[in-house]
Formats: structure tokens, C-alpha cells, sequence
């Protein structure tokens, strides 16, 4: 039988973390395990929605339309928004260049941090297992109002300090827009680009651990030029059966499959 649909926001405020190619793969790997997911593009620089070939010509509304939508209470059927990937089998919200002035929109409302709450509570998103927010590097009411709406947020964090140093400010945020202990939130902490012959990155590993526990990963994902190749290519690194990263990918999949089962007794 299926559970409720859990929401997860891929987030840290620091760009050049893999935070897209995360949710691709992410997405596309439980795709592979039998998962029905929603990928939301919420970063005007649409990589994530290019990435699964959005037309910008198609006619049909964005995310951007949705979220206004979502605060003026006009509201058309979810249906126009969603698009469908065909390679990866998978259904995706695309953003355009409009979301750079949605945070004006959110503003508006009178509680600008449950806009995407409200949004997701449509019956129509019961049909996902997973829905997956990739969000912008910032940390803007966009990315508060995917925290408050998320089910868990997995943090990508690329084995360096500047981004290491990132994860306590994002956390920061997750717990002025969630209520009690926000350890329950947490999906995860995936160290992405390392490079396990450098002490730099060992050091960052090693300190991820002692500060956040069982949170981190038991798998990294490997700094490889395979991950370019797969964005031109615009085929997920987890569908090609001899890609190092996808492995990594896929096991961390199971990792994400295994802590939600557990979280769900």
C-alpha cells in the first residue's frame, strides 16, 4: 500500500554543489526503484528544467504560474503544469527566467513562508511517491517556503569548507520555518565532488562527521568528468549501467529508500 507522498527539498545556499544533478539523479534512480516522482525546478536559472528538455514554447504555465496561482487563489487544473520526461520516465515542473521576481509574489501573502505548503496539499500530488524541490543557491522565501513544505531536505555539500561551512546556516533556516526538533527533517548530508586522494577533502569528510553524526551519507559522490558529459548528453548518470557516479547515485538512493522505511517503522 502506498504511504503519503514525501516531499524533499534539495537545498544549500552555496552553488557548484551538484544540488541538480542530485535531483536528477535522485529522482531518476527511485524512478528505477519503482517510485513515481515529481521533479520542481524552483532556480531561475532553469538548469534542472532544461536538463529534461522544457520548451519554453509549449504554452503550458511554469512554476512560476502555479505559485502565483497558489497565493491569488485562481486556480486551473495542476494537470497544465506538469510535463513528462520520456528517457527518465519522469514528471517535472519546469522554472523560466519569470521566478527571479516570484519573491515579490510570495511577499504578498499573508503567511509568505506556506505558499508551496498550501500548494502541495492539492490531491492531486497524492499520486507521487516522491516529489523533489531543487532549489535555488540562496537562502530566499523561495527556498523557506520549500523547507516548511518538505517531508525531509538532503543537504549536498562539496568536500571543500566554504560549503562545509554553509550547513549550519541552512539549518539555521529549516528550524525558524519548522517547528520542534528539526533533526527529524533531515534526510541527509551528501558529500558530492570528492576527491578521497586530497587531505583537503578527508578533512571536510572527517569534520562532517564529527559535527553531524549519522546524518552524512555512508556514500560519497566522486568528483568525475562523466558528470559534464551527462548534462549535455541529457541522460541521467543512474541509467547507465557502467557510470562510477551513478552507482554512487543508486547507492545512495537505497540509503534514502532504507532511512524513510525506518523513519516509517
Amino acid at each position: 500500500m502506498k504511504t503519503k507522498t514525501t516531499v524533499i527539498a534539495i537545498a544549500n545556499q552555496k552553488g557548484g554543489v551538484a544540488k541538480t544533478t542530485t535531483a536528477i539523479n535522485i529522482g531518476a534512480g527511485l524512478v528505477r526503484k519503482g517510485k513515481n516522482v515529481l521533479l520542481v525546478d524552483t532556480d531561475n536559472q532553469c538548469h534542472l528544467s532544461r536538463w529534461l528538455g522544457y520548451d519554453s514554447q509549449d504554452g503550458k504555465p511554469t512554476v512560476s504560474e502555479l505559485i502565483w496561482q497558489t497565493v491569488s487563489g485562481v486556480k486551473q487544473p495542476v494537470d497544465n503544469f506538469i510535463r513528462h520526461n520520456d528517457t527518465e520516465n519522469i514528471d517535472y515542473i519546469p522554472s523560466n527566467f519569470m521566478l527571479a521576481g516570484i519573491i515579490s509574489i510570495l511577499g504578498t501573502d499573508s503567511d509568505s513562508t506556506s505558499v508551496f505548503a498550501r500548494l502541495f496539499s492539492d490531491d492531486y500530488f497524492n499520486k507521487y511517491d516522491y516529489i523533489i524541490i531543487d532549489c535555488p543557491p540562496t537562502l530566499d522565501l523561495l527556498v523557506s517556503n520549500a523547507l516548511k513544505a518538505c517531508d525531509k531536505v538532503l543537504i549536498p555539500v562539496q568536500s571543500d569548507y566554504w560549503a562545509y561551512e554553509g550547513v549550519d546556516q541552512l539549518l539555521a533556516t529549516l528550524q525558524r520555518v519548522k517547528s520542534g526538533d528539526i533533526r527529524q527533517y533531515i534526510l541527509g548530508i551528501l558529500v558530492t565532488m570528492f576527491n578521497k586522494r586530497t587531505n583537503s577533502a578527508k578533512e571536510i569528510m572527517s569534520a562532517l562527521t564529527d559535527s553531524y553524526k549519522d546524518f552524512v551519507f555512508e556514500n560519497q559522490i566522486a568528483y568525475r568528468d562523466e558528470v559534464k558529459v551527462s548534462s549535455i548528453t541529457h541522460k541521467s548518470l543512474v541509467s547507465q549501467a557502467k557510470s562510477v557516479t551513478g552507482q554512487q547515485y543508486m547507492a545512495v538512493v537505497d540509503e534514502i529508500i532504507e532511512r524513510e522505511e525506518n523513519n516509517n517503522g
